[in-house]
């Protein structure tokens, strides 16, 4: 009976999600019809490829389509790109907003248009309680973790029971969690990694964590 609970608790807590063919996806956003673009993949983990946009008010959207979106923007997009990726790549949805272009020099202001391109990859998402190990395999293909944080920021996954007086964090990060699942498991064919404060950080003192992550699967270099 315990062996069937502890496998049925594995499957709640992994998602897989499959899609046989990679398609670039393309978004493009108006600053004066939202404030920020949103990007979902139904089929699989986002994964941004480039992002264009620019500041000028001259090139506001008309219908949707702004005038000279083929021509290089004037911005660095490397910022912009950056924040894209941070918040977007390994999850089904996300949203980026449109002041992203502040980081964007020479230009440092709202962006009047934004678009992304993207692709849904066929990628895993687990959650591995603390003190758990979990192994990620790519079978001929090698590894690449696209997003993981080692805390806690939900109150219903891996629970626990706590004093009334001391409730867990639900704001606990470890920003160096996906380099070092990176350093552990990118370019390889199979990997195994635990949930735990000697491999990531106690950033959050009493508080019991999980280990949340996402990866796909490519072709070895």
């Amino acid at each position: 009976m315990r062996m069937d609970q502890n496998l049925g608790a594995a499957l709640l807590f992994t998602v897989l999600c499959f899609s046989s063919v990679t398609i670039a996806e393309r978004t493009l956003t108006c600053d004066l019809q939202d404030y920020a673009q949103r990007l979902t993949c139904y089929d699989g983990l986002i994964v941004v490829q480039n992002v264009s946009a620019s500041h000028r008010e001259s090139e506001a959207c008309v219908d949707g389509v702004p005038p000279t979106r083929l021509q290089p923007p004037l911005c660095s997009m490397t910022p912009v790109l950056r924040t894209a990726k941070k918040r977007c790549d390994g999850r089904y949805r996300c949203a980026v907003k449109m002041d992203s272009c502040h980081f964007a020099k020479p230009c440092m202001t709202r962006c009047v248009w934004m678009e992304t391109t993207y692709t849904c990859e066929t990628g895993r998402i687990h959650y591995v309680c603390q003190r758990r190990r979990s192994t990620l395999d790519c079978g001929s293909q090698v590894i690449k973790v696209l997003r993981a944080n080692y805390g806690r920021l939900s109150k219903r996954v891996c629970r626990y029971p706590y004093p009334r007086s001391q409730p867990p964090s639900t704001t606990c990060r470890d920003s160096r969690t996906l380099q070092v699942m990176a350093d552990r498991c990118d370019g390889r064919y199979r990997c195994s990694v635990r949930a735990s404060n000697s491999i990531f950080s106690n950033s959050c003192p009493g508080t019991r964590k999980y280990l949340k992550y996402s990866y796909t699967c490519v072709d070895p270099e």
